[in-house]
């Protein structure tokens, strides 16, 4: 098993959220060097901070904002593992009500952060060692999913990004996808299935990229499309 985690530093977005504070705790386990923990909520990310003020950094990021994202990269320079793990669910359809600017939205942060922070961080993980990383999708990237179709689009567009990628940096970044089903987060609050839990999902993600497992499925209900049609992409050359 590679200890990818081990001395290493990493940079979260989201991290005031559910998953992104799951995340921190986890990788301090792992004994991370330190952990960059991003977001819009700077006071829910500075007391996160408190746990362990000496390896937690909290930023401001709206990674929806270049100019954010620039100026995370000039303070972070020495960013080993980029985990783009900022999400947005606006639960709506194609066909309704204001439905362009719900899926405007969520394209702006599901998929255009992401390529954004990857782009600007490109030159940071290449000048650093054991660089990787980690996109957290969803089986909404594979699947349409009923009454979310406007979430569905963005995180399949992240699909398509993650997996081009990693073929043009494989021998330089390793690029993982998660493709995670329900989280008990509050942004599935409303949803009656069975959910996993934020802890044991990180734990899970991080046991996969620890065994250079590329594409995870880290919950059960993820685990049935592990053979998905849909995951691998077709190249025209």
């Amino acid at each position: 098993m590679d200890n990818i985690f081990k001395d290493s530093v990493v940079f979260i977005t989201g991290a005031d959220g559910g998953i992104g504070k799951a995340f921190v705790a986890e990788l301090l386990n792992r004994e991370v060097k330190k952990v960059y923990v991003a977001g819009i909520n700077i006071e829910a990310l500075e007391d996160l901070s408190l746990i362990r003020p000496d390896l937690i950094i909290p930023i401001k990021l709206d990674v929806t904002s270049t100019l954010d994202v620039a100026k995370c990269r000039e303070q972070c320079t020495d960013v080993t593992i980029l985990i783009n793990n900022a999400g947005v669910e606006l639960k709506a359809s194609f066909l309704e009500d204001k439905s362009a600017a719900k899926a405007q939205f969520e394209m702006n942060v599901n998929y255009i952060g992401p390529v954004d922070l990857c782009n600007q961080f490109l030159s940071v993980l290449k000048g650093n060692s054991n660089p990787a990383i980690i996109n957290i999708l969803s089986i909404g990237s594979l699947v349409l999913i009923k009454n979310i179709s406007t979430y569905c689009a963005s995180k399949m567009a992240l699909h398509v990004f993650t997996q081009a990628i990693r073929q043009e940096l494989e021998a330089e970044i390793k690029v993982f996808g998660v493709y995670a089903g329900y989280v008990d987060t509050s942004m599935v609050s409303d949803v009656v299935i069975e959910k996993i839990s934020p802890r044991e999902l990180v734990r899970n993600i991080c046991n996969e990229v620890a065994l250079n497992t590329l594409d995870i499925f880290p919950d059960e209900m993820s685990k049935q499309f592990v053979n998905s049609s849909k995951l691998k992409i077709d190249y025209l050359l």
